[in-house]
């Protein structure tokens, strides 16, 4: 996902409001080339991290090519709103058929071959399933309603389970959004912005700053499902709204200087913010996920990540 790569916020028409902008968002093919490398680029800087990222540069190989295929077919009816819908643009509990099922399967199975032993384990049980299991799976995940039903199903846990559909969903999401075409995705006030994606409705991975012409330290949510980024307000807390200065709190270490724990303590969430000012090579997924000693510290002080990343952390 690099500055480069995003989906980046290409043009705001004003909207008539002064205080509102419509998003526009530019759908652009993912580097996977440069998510690859600079995983493996921080592995080689951070040995404690190392297998986790090599790890992700190996799913990384399973869903470029699965996001040029569901970018090659054709784009399910009904998956993109109407005009004067409410909500998001893309509709992906929408997103069935054949081909999302057909593509899972083969997905969890060649998963399994580079897993660790427990995501391998899962991945049996998931293989093992009828199809309406698996497609029960994937519609409860889209749907963002609880996997402990499925889980106990499978006869396995919540967490590990996650990882597949989400690993299958993330490159599916960025395809199909960029089928979708370029267009309006919400009308938003930056001092009302909404802390869900207005592409795909999925609550933020982490945040974003960077220098603009017009705004130094813009700050940016980027979505945990389908990579798009949005504007929001540097002293507002996605979790909860909070914007009092006093509950807000950042934690940062010269280990990683260009990444930073962003803490409420109204709501006790945390999420990592990525400062591309202070690190321009940062490729912000990669960054947020190879940091895990951040996470760590954040749990120890008895925060909750407001949404976990691909590997559950």
């Amino acid at each position: 996902m690099g500055p480069a790569a995003s989906p980046t916020l290409a043009r705001r028409a004003a909207s008539g409001l002064e205080s509102q902008r419509i998003i526009f968002l530019d759908h652009v093919t993912p580097t996977w080339k440069a998510r690859r490398a600079r995983a493996r680029a921080l592995a080689a800087e951070h040995d404690h991290a190392a297998d986790l990222l090599e790890f992700y540069a190996s799913v990384l190989d399973l869903q470029e090519p699965l996001y040029d295929k569901v970018g090659r077919a054709t784009l399910p009816a009904g998956l993109v709103a109407t005009k004067g819908e409410d909500g998001p643009r893309l509709r992906l509990e929408r997103f069935q058929g054949a081909l999302r099922d057909r593509e899972f399967t083969v997905f969890v199975n060649r998963v399994a071959r580079f897993a660790t032993d427990v995501l391998a384990a899962v991945a049996k049980r998931v293989e093992a399933a009828d199809i309406g299991t698996r497609a029960d799976l994937l519609q409860a995940f889209l749907a963002r309603r609880s996997l402990d039903e499925a889980a106990t199903s499978l006869a396995c846990h919540t967490a590990p389970l996650e990882f597949f559909p989400k690993a299958f969903m993330q490159p599916v999401a960025e395809a199909l959004l960029a089928a979708s075409g370029p267009g309006p995705l919400a009308l938003c006030a930056l001092d009302g912005a909404e802390a869900s994606c207005p592409a795909c409705g999925w609550p933020p991975l982490l945040s974003l700053l960077r220098d603009e012409p017009e705004v130094r330290g813009q700050r940016s949510l980027v979505c945990s499902l389908c990579s798009s980024e949005w504007p929001f307000p540097r002293t507002r807390c996605p979790g909860c709204g909070e914007t009092r200065s006093d509950r807000l709190q950042c934690h940062a270490t010269d280990f990683w200087p260009h990444v930073r724990i962003e803490e409420c303590g109204t709501c006790h969430t945390y999420l990592k913010t990525i400062d591309l000012r202070k690190d321009g090579r940062a490729v912000p997924v990669v960054d947020e996920l190879a940091s895990v000693e951040l996470d760590l510290w954040a749990v120890g002080e008895g925060l909750t990540k407001g949404q976990r990343n691909l590997l559950g952390l």
